[in-house]
């Protein structure tokens, strides 16, 4: 499932380690509604994922509200010369612990809709091959009062 992933993602998004769309601007308190993919294994996994914009840039990033912090690929961080913040530091996740890189996240949106500023912790993200993915975890969805995700119709609510 990890090379459908990253093909699917790839081809869906039409994006890869270097993209392009400049987001559009919309008010911070309006709810958004962004295009989703939905990918199953046919193990019954379930992926969700979105295209990010970074500095005018579009990427796809998994969608995980279940993950404390959002994660960026060392590729996608080096790619796009985000700053590092202090130290390397110990990440754990479901798959294991490892050493980590600290990013600033800025300029960057989902679907028009602006997201905040945070420092970001920069591994390898299991299952992608190193390519320029991300993962948008609750640090930055819960600064919305609610998220919704809608996946008979495809579609990510940040309200």
């Amino acid at each position: 499932m990890r090379r459908l992933i990253v093909v699917c993602l790839t081809t869906i998004f039409g994006v890869g380690a270097v993209g392009g769309a400049v987001a559009s601007a919309r008010p911070a308190h309006a709810a958004s509604v962004v295009h989703i993919v939905v990918l199953h294994s046919r193990t019954g996994g379930t992926v969700v994922a979105a295209k990010v914009i970074i500095h005018g840039r579009a990427f796809p990033f998994l969608i995980d509200t279940g993950a404390s912090v959002t994660l960026v690929n060392p590729t996608l961080a080096r790619h796009l010369h985000l700053r590092t913040v202090g130290q390397p530091h110990q990440f754990c996740g479901v798959t294991g612990c490892s050493t980590a890189r600290r990013v600033r996240l800025s300029n960057w949106s989902i679907g028009g809709q602006p997201l905040p500023s945070v420092v970001a912790s920069s591994s390898p993200i299991v299952g992608t091959g190193g390519f320029g993915f991300g993962l948008l975890g609750s640090d930055v969805l819960s600064r919305f009062g609610s998220v919704t995700i809608d996946y008979r119709d495809k579609l990510l609510t940040l309200g």
